[in-house]
């Protein structure tokens, strides 16, 4: 089986894949281009499977981390199960170091099937659904832009700043991250700017009539930031009846914010999952407490660049990260294991780490726990945010 990039004239035949694997209508005229790199399996010539590969910088302990949103994994029917997919998530690893690649990321449909491929489920995402009638206390506002494309800089460094408040949150890089046509699409980018004229929060929507108006992306700078661009939805609640926010998490701004408001209920929005591809990297990015610790990972992956004894030694919030092939350790890792741990913030002990599948304590792993408090995480794909 070969496995490459595929070509511009071989974009039709992954898009005949994906039809077939998502079961949507292939229209030869318009869907004859992919929206991004597409690493290829071929069999006797003929691509049987793909998956898009977005690239982006993620902020990881006030790093941005090379990182890849492995998108649109799909193959034909008659030939699944016959090892294209898992070629093609093999070759995204062991290409990873001479690629400068730590991280990567994928919207899961199955998190015991990309579990094999050393992914695991970083954070559940919530939507937030709160009546228009229970925000009647949050003063309406239109002092807000619209965003048109104009205002990229500005706005790309805004969510720069947003980025590093929370881990996982990735850069802004390029346009496309953003909706620019807000008319022609009715999708809508509004952002606001505090009183030294500087920007400070925005949001991102779409308008359901009568139900919702759905909003996608809510990302802010201050409590100010918050309320007035809620205050600006708030135009909107004569034309639908409920705000709908999606991927907050327990302890995000407007899921404390809707705690405090009666009849907000919350449901499921899905969830990612990551792994790592450079271990030794990320152990060297992390941000580490002031106090002196020590721990020895012991990591089972089926990249040469992540198998072996990882020992750490910290202090004064650094790192020096040792690797070797054998010795003792105070835990040991799958890669899932490893990626649920170390990338979830979810601040596990050793008491609730050993319910997760992969992990198994060896000897004393305070220090590693201690490494790995909980932290505000969220990754938002923002291609697939609307």
């Amino acid at each position: 089986m070969e496995i490459r990039y595929i070509k511009p004239d071989e974009a039709a035949d992954f898009q005949r894949i994906s039809a077939a694997s998502f079961i949507w209508k292939f229209n030869a005229e318009e869907d004859s281009a992919v929206a991004a790199p597409v690493l290829g399996a071929f069999k006797d010539g003929r691509l049987i499977a793909g998956a898009e590969l977005f690239d982006f910088r993620t902020n990881y302990c006030g790093n941005f981390l090379n990182s890849v949103s492995v998108s649109g994994v799909c193959s034909l029917p008659e030939y699944r199960r016959m090892g294209g997919i898992r070629e093609i998530m093999k070759k995204i690893g062991e290409t990873a170091v001479e690629n400068d690649l730590t991280l990567g990321f994928l919207h899961p449909f199955s998190v015991s099937y990309y579990e094999k491929f050393g992914y695991a489920s970083l954070n559940r995402m919530l939507a937030v659904r709160v009546p228009f009638e229970s925000l009647k206390h949050i003063p309406y506002n239109t002092d807000v832009i619209l965003y048109t494309g104009e205002q990229f800089e500005e706005l790309s460094a805004l969510h720069a700043k947003i980025a590093l408040r929370e881990n996982l949150v990735s850069l802004r890089e390029e346009k496309k991250h953003f909706c620019d046509t807000p008319f022609e699409n009715a999708d809508y980018t509004y952002f606001r700017r505090n009183k030294n004229g500087v920007a400070d929060g925005y949001v991102r929507f779409k308008v359901e009539r009568p139900d919702a108006l759905n909003v996608a992306e809510l990302f802010a700078l201050t409590p100010e930031a918050v309320y007035g661009l809620l205050g600006f939805l708030r135009n909107y609640d004569g034309i639908v009846k409920t705000l709908r926010v999606r991927k907050q998490y327990q302890g995000s701004d407007f899921a404390c914010i809707a705690d405090r408001i009666d009849k907000a209920s919350y449901e499921d929005d899905g969830g990612v999952a990551g792994r790592i591809y450079n271990l030794k990297k990320l152990l060297e990015c992390n941000a580490y407490p002031k106090e002196y610790g020590r721990f020895r990972i012991l990591s089972i992956d089926e990249f040469e660049q992540n198998n072996g004894i990882f020992e750490v030694e910290y202090q004064n919030g650094k790192a020096v990260v040792t690797r070797r092939k054998s010795g003792d350790c105070d835990v040991s890792l799958t890669a899932a294991a490893a990626a649920r741990l170390m990338l979830a913030g979810e601040g596990h002990t050793a008491e609730t780490a050993i319910y997760i599948d992969g992990v198994e304590i060896k000897g004393d792993a305070s220090d590693f726990f201690r490494a790995f408090p909980h932290r505000p995480t969220r990754f938002i794909d923002s291609l697939w945010s609307v």
